[in-house]
């Protein structure tokens, strides 16, 4: 038999068939360009060495089905709705038959302009680049489109979150460490300029509109900015609400989308903006599903970790990947046990922005997967692929069913973050655990001649790794859902509950591990076993010890060798120690050790020290004696390994390691302006709460006795602790150039595979930051140091957002910075936060 193919978009090519006796009619195909919705579709066929009178029939996949006729060799079939559609010709004449099958895609018409969201990972079209942001090492990474190999590794500032292009062609590059943007000079490669946002502000996602404003969300005020481009001044600055994370702008730029990364209460929220005034015009309601079944392969859950927006070409759906955490479930909530299965699940949720309102039988289940956090397109929006972060791994699936499709894998490609599609049919997918880009040819998948992927290169992409080999491998660890050691069916991971090391600000029933309803709390600042014991209960005395939940509620093989495990009382979480059994566990340990440092409080003033009120709370707090409990330069006494009933505990507080729980250990008040709710049981929903509401007899200190202003006073000191550290100067990097072509010396380390593909807190409100990003109480902005530079207000090309340029004089800055410090001096010595 013979078969004519001519290959386009979206389009399958099955295996042909002929039937019957020893010649049966040839059958010559045509195939049509994917059709516009609405548009007839034009089927045309010959018939060639036909025995008789050949005739052929037409499967249009849609359930439609022609007659057999010798005319309808050209054929015209308008379909109903968009989809893809497997048409099917078969031919037959006195020899026998002949059949052909072939995908046919009908699509929406795409905007003129596509959408656009924030990204670690971009493309420059003009000067064909692909640009990443290397966050661990606080560079930029240019790799070159055509030949795929590593151009250039900038360095900018510490923590690189995200990246757009400015219309004038320099690249943006969000820090959220240092509540920053730097601006790298893309053909000098070189960070030229840069300047502050507001203090803390934790900015996390950033998009262009057409016309040139920048928009930014920014996590730790809840906030969205809109900047102008050239001068960097703030436009406008919106709250919205806490921990804004993902954005996307409209093809037109009209309509912003913007999510909540942590959800609170019983459902998750997206926020639709106009994007001139930053109004809100609409809030998506991610309602906690409640009814599914608890299976193998589906399940309960709330939408939390809302990570980024993604809308079709066409401007009418939106896909928001998140996990989905099992708030139902539980031995005192519906008498069922947490499983590896029916605790935390992938989600992808669907929008209708034409109706502003989610599609929740739409709702995307990924099985056996781990965090899903990205999604992107193809052109004409009839396939997606769905970046799955702890699973690593990129899905394809049919954009309009929403269908499984395949999944694409690599060696090494560990914690995908994001991917871009490329002109050439070549997918470009982030690994940021592996530290390079892999490229997948997807040309294949997407004109529909098979399901099979190939790695084109691979990219390596930091030159210098700043973190030690072992954490590296610990943070590896820690993210990798796919180690059958971490998780028996690629569920969960220590991220899971833990994404970047904080928290997901939910409570959960752990009565089946043996302890009751406990508030998640974050790793940060706590330096793994740095302030004592680990949990509310203080049940663990090392990090190796989540050993012991890995291997019983997550289904994991475990990282000690059974003769290890079993040996003495290793086995007890208390026991003989774990550390030295196992590397990848060691490492585990050594990444969770490096959570050093916490995020500096929004709450305090613009230059970083305390506001009048949050001192005046200092004093009541030293009044009623809080840092007996409290102490130190960690705020907490958990290192003397004693528990404390402050009159919190209650029936449904559990016990501890299978025994009564006399108490819980003392938590840090450092950072806690973020991890609300409070308590070991999250029955505070604020720090008011905490001294009020929940200490009505008064064991948690005196509170009772403080007047209104006074109780404002010591919740402002209790939101503005932070590690007291005073405001860094920011300069331009001295070496913007490290080095093109040379890359990684080998890949970093890597864990033991995951198997193989089945193809079957609430911002204040009284917040100290202006729209301009000055600060009243202070009647300036916070002091920032550059290098010299040569710019055209002579001065030294650094701002503050919305303030003149700093002067350009070291000595003022100099005093200045020694003044500040000396403040801190005095006043946290006497926390012994510094020690002279």
């Amino acid at each position: 038999m013979k078969l004519i193919w001519r290959s386009a978009l979206a389009s399958v090519v099955l295996v042909p068939l002929s039937v019957g006796r020893a010649h049966a009619v040839d059958l010559d195909f045509i195939q049509p360009q994917p059709t516009l919705n609405g548009d007839s579709s034009v089927f045309e066929a010959e018939l060639l060495d036909a025995t008789g009178v050949a005739e052929i029939r037409w499967d249009f996949g849609d359930g439609t089905v022609t007659e057999f006729s010798a005319a309808d060799t050209t054929v015209e079939h308008t379909y109903a709705a968009p989809g893809h559609y497997s048409v099917v010709a078969l031919a037959q004449d006195e020899g026998g038959f002949a059949s052909s099958a072939f995908i046919h895609t009908v699509y929406t018409q795409p905007t003129n302009n596509s959408p656009r969201s924030s990204s670690k990972l971009i493309l420059d079209p003009e000067r064909e680049l692909i640009v990443t942001a290397n966050t661990d090492n606080g560079t930029v990474t240019l790799v070159d489109l055509s030949t795929l190999t590593k151009l250039d590794e900038i360095e900018v500032f510490s923590n690189p979150v995200a990246l757009a292009l400015a219309p004038d062609g320099k690249l943006w590059v969000v820090d959220s460490e240092n509540y920053a943007i730097a601006i790298v000079d893309l053909d000098t490669r070189k960070t030229v300029e840069f300047f502050r946002l507001p203090y803390a502000s934790q900015p996390a996602g950033i998009v262009f509109s057409p016309g040139g404003d920048a928009y930014i969300t920014l996590t730790a005020l809840g906030d969205v900015l809109k900047i102008d481009a050239s001068s960097h001044e703030i436009l406008t600055q919106r709250h919205v609400a806490s921990f804004m994370r993902g954005i996307t702008i409209s093809g037109d730029g009209s309509d912003l989308w913007v999510t909540r990364f942590i959800s609170q209460g019983d459902r998750g929220e997206v926020y639709r903006l106009e994007s001139d005034s930053l109004d809100t015009i609409a809030r998506y309601d991610l309602s906690e599903d409640t009814t599914t079944e608890d299976t193998d392969h589906s399940g309960r859950g709330l939408p939390n970790y809302l990570f980024s927006v993604a809308v079709t070409p066409d401007g009418t759906r939106a896909w928001i990947p998140s996990k989905k955490d099992n708030m139902a479930r539980g031995l005192m909530r519906d008498g069922l046990p947490l499983t590896q299965d029916n605790a935390v699940r992938p989600l992808v949720s669907v929008l209708d922005l034409e109706n502003d309102e989610e599609l929740f039988d739409e709702r995307i289940d990924l099985d056996d997967r781990n965090l899903p956090n990205q999604v992107t397109f193809s052109p004409l929006g009839d396939w997606a692929f769905v970046t799955v972060f702890g699973s690593n791994l990129v899905e394809l699936r049919d954009a309009f069913d929403r269908s499984f499709v395949t999944a694409l894998r690599a060696d090494n490609l560990l914690g995908p973050e994001a991917t871009l599609l490329a002109p050439d049919n070549q997918l470009i997918v982030l690994a940021d655990l592996s530290r390079k880009v892999v490229v997948f040819d997807v040309g294949d998948l997407l004109s529909g001649v098979d399901q099979s992927t190939r790695v084109v290169a691979e990219v390596a992409l930091v030159q210098n790794e700043k973190l030690s080999s072992q954490v590296l491998r610990g943070k590896q660890v820690f993210n990798n859902a796919e180690d059958k050691r971490m998780a028996s069916e690629g569920y969960l991971s220590c991220s899971s509950c833990h994404f970047d090391g904080f928290e997901d600000g939910l409570v959960w029933d752990f009565f089946d591990r043996g302890e009751g309803f406990r508030n998640t709390t974050s790793l940060l600042g706590r330096r793994g076993t740095g302030h004592g014991r680990v949990h509310w209960s203080g049940n663990f005395d090392e990090v190796q010890d989540f050993e012991n939940p890995i291997r019983v509620h997550q289904g994991g093989l475990g990282f000690l060798a059974p003769e290890d495990f079993e040996t003495g009382t290793v086995s007890d979480p208390l026991g003989d120690a774990k550390a030295g059994l196992d590397p990848d566990l060691d490492a585990l340990a050594a990444y969770v050790g490096s959570f050093d440092s916490i995020p500096r409080s929004p709450m305090r003033n613009a230059d970083g020290t305390m506001t009048d009120s949050a001192l005046r709370g200092e004093g009541i707090f030293l009044n009623l004696a809080c840092d007996s409990c409290h102490a130190g330069e960690d705020f907490t006494n958990s290192a003397e390994n004693v528990l404390y009933d402050v009159g919190t505990l209650t029936e449904f507080s559990g016990s501890r390691l299978g025994g009564e729980l006399s108490g819980i250990d003392t938590p840090t008040l450092l950072g806690i302006w973020q991890t609300a709710p409070y308590l070991h049981d999250g029955s505070a929903a604020t720090l008011l709460d905490v001294l009020t509401t929940s200490n009505v007899d008064g064991e948690h200190g005196d509170t009772l006795s403080l007047s209104d202003a006074e109780l404002d006073d010591l919740v402002a000191y209790l939101e503005q602790l932070d590690q007291g550290l005073p405001v860094q100067d920011l300069t331009l990097p001295t070496e913007s150039s490290m080095g093109g072509m040379g890359g990684m010396d080998g890949n970093p380390p890597e864990p033991a595979s995951g198997g193989t593909e089945n193809s079957g807190g609430a911002t204040s409100s009284g917040g100290t930051h202006s729209s301009g990003g000055t600060d009243s109480s202070t009647g300036g902005n916070e002091p920032v140091v550059s290098t010299p530079a040569s710019t055209d207000d002579g001065g030294c090309g650094c701002r503050v957002a919305g303030s003149s340029p700093a002067p350009n004089n070291r000595a003022y800055w100099w005093v200045l910075g020694v003044g500040c410090f000396s403040l801190y001096r005095r006043r946290l010595s006497r926390h012994s936060l510094i020690k002279s």
